[in-house]
């Protein structure tokens, strides 16, 4: 039995011609061999004079080898008439052998288009007329199968389609006649758009948090990953430049500060803690030797003595990422405040990697907000299925993406070669190396990804761990960016890696953990982690 496709046929038959089209259908099917697929109602458009033409193919019919028969079905009389055959239509008369040439060129033109050579061959089927004389012009008797021959259908077309060419790539020619195409994503062009949408959905932070008012100045927001707290951030800056006040934002990641001064307004100040007090310290102590042990803990309470004395000089002062202050730190930068000044503290206590006590904040307008933008609908889900977060999170992301892909790796051996093939499937889908973020679940100085600079055939870009006379952090030379989960907080990439994902128990750390790796990819996220880790995370997916 032969495939038919579209497999299905209309339901209701509207018209005699469409009737005796089915019967036709039916007859080849039950006919021919199940290596014959058959093709109805084959829409084709061509260009004429630079005009569209609409036509249609009652049937066509594919041998095994690829040759073709287009099949032209005319139901009741048909008129001979000076060695041509017609068609009366209500008042309107169709030539039928033109109307078979054109299908034959404009299908043999299509097929060259697609550099697809095969044979293409025309015949008539007229069920209800028996054809008394014998030949006519305009289509050679053969290829006319009238009612006296429609029981031999399928051994009629066996027939025509013996002699010929068969094509030389009939998958192709297949994927053609059923309109099966491929396309590729373009992922910069859905990278944009996701970043864009995402803007947009995530600016409510933005737009009521500046319109509220505390009467103690402070407002506290607690969100989660995701939620828009950076394009509040932005807002708060931007607002404060055009009206003239002072402002400073200050958070605990130097990447994070490092990322927002290249999108902050050019008078704003944006640094990370203890970059403030290094400067602080170059100002008014000495010059900082940082190879000295412990640099940055003399800095910092350097910093701190000297804000108690300070004169308030901020209308404005947001601290990011608070929950990982200690009380000392807001303390000594709540004195840098003007009397009327008003302080943003944003936070999340899911994303708290540091044993830091919580802090106090008296008076407080408290926000919260537990949606999330930027993740794929998929990957909160999945966040979701962990119990990742005090509080489920609400996916707000129109992207759906995937699932993350696990990796698992059974000795450090592996873990090289397990995040060099994460990285290359990546690839694979279409992101460019610029767009792929390794980030480690472990710290810098137990993590074997940043102990080298290649992970399998790519180069990395990584802080040594070094910095030089500026302060500034020395980074390796590389393509494939490299960091920890520590650090790139607060920061996104398109697609990210997470690796070195392992533990024995899913306590509360190693949550935190997970829970800010898989909110840093904007569109895929991969893992790579232990048998025991893997063993675990499945368990909790599966029970869920």
């Amino acid at each position: 039995m032969a495939q038919l496709f579209p497999s299905a046929l209309p339901t209701l038959k509207q018209h005699g011609g469409l009737y005796r089209e089915l019967d036709v259908l039916e007859q080849l099917r039950l006919s021919l061999p199940d290596n014959y697929d058959i093709y109805h109602s084959v829409a084709l458009l061509t260009i004429e004079t630079n005009a569209d033409r609409f036509g249609e193919i009652d049937i066509l019919v594919m041998d095994p080898d690829g040759k073709i028969l287009l099949m032209e079905v005319k139901a009741g009389t048909v008129t001979l008439r000076d060695g041509n055959i017609f068609k009366m239509y209500s008042d309107k008369e169709h030539d039928i052998g033109r109307q078979c040439r054109i299908q034959h060129g404009a299908m043999s033109a299509r097929l060259k288009q697609a550099n697809l050579h095969t044979s293409v061959t025309v015949c008539l089927v007229i069920p209800d007329y028996a054809l008394q004389d014998g030949h006519v012009i305009s289509m050679p008797r053969e290829r006319i199968i009238d009612a006296e021959r429609f029981n031999q259908l399928g051994t009629c077309v066996r027939e025509i389609l013996a002699s010929g060419t068969g094509c030389n790539a009939v998958p192709a020619l297949r994927a053609l006649l059923r309109n099966e195409f491929r396309v590729t994503t373009n992922l910069t062009v859905m990278r944009d758009q996701i970043q864009s949408t995402s803007r947009q959905l995530s600016d409510g932070l933005a737009t009521w948090v500046p319109r509220i008012s505390s009467a103690s100045g402070n407002i506290r927001i607690q969100a989660t990953a995701g939620s828009g707290k950076t394009q509040l951030a932005l807002k708060l800056l931007e607002d404060a430049v055009i009206q003239h006040r002072s402002i400073a934002y200050v958070c605990y990641n130097r990447p994070l500060a490092d990322h927002l001064r290249t999108v902050a307004p050019a008078h704003a100040t944006v640094t990370n803690f203890h970059e403030l007090c290094v400067e602080h310290y170059r100002r008014h102590h000495a010059e900082p030797d940082f190879n000295q042990a412990g640099i940055f803990d003399l800095v910092t309470t350097a910093y701190i003595q000297d804000s108690e004395h300070s004169a308030g000089h901020y209308d404005v002062l947001i601290i990011d990422e608070g929950q990982d202050f200690e009380k000392a730190w807001l303390e000594s930068l709540c004195m840098h405040l003007k009397p009327e000044g008003q302080l943003y503290l944003m936070e999340d206590d899911d994303q708290r990697l540091y044993d830091k006590d919580k802090l106090d904040l008296e008076d407080a307008v408290q926000i919260r907000c537990h949606d999330n933008y930027r993740s794929p609908g998929l990957i909160c889900a999945v966040i979701n299925a962990l119990g990742l977060t005090s509080v489920p999170i609400n996916s707000k992301n129109p992207y759906q993406g995937a699932l993350p892909g696990f990796h698992i790796y059974q000795s450090e051996n592996e873990l090289l070669d397990k995040t060099a093939q994460a990285v290359k499937g990546l690839v694979a889908q279409g992101f460019a190396l610029s767009d792929i973020v390794v980030l480690t679940d472990r710290g810098r100085n137990k993590s074997a990804l940043l102990a080298g600079d290649k992970i399998g055939p790519y180069t990395t870009s990584h802080f040594t761990g070094a910095y030089d006379a500026q302060a500034e952090q020395v980074w390796s030379q590389g393509d494939l960016l490299v960091d920890s989960v520590f650090r790139y907080k607060g920061q996104s990439a398109p697609a990210v890696v997470l690796s070195e994902v392992d533990f024995a128990e899913l306590n509360d750390k190693e949550r935190r953990k997970l829970f800010v790796g898989l909110t840093r990819g904007q569109m895929a996220v991969e893992i790579v982690l232990s048998v025991r880790a893997e063993q675990i995370l499945s368990a909790l997916i599966n029970h869920h």
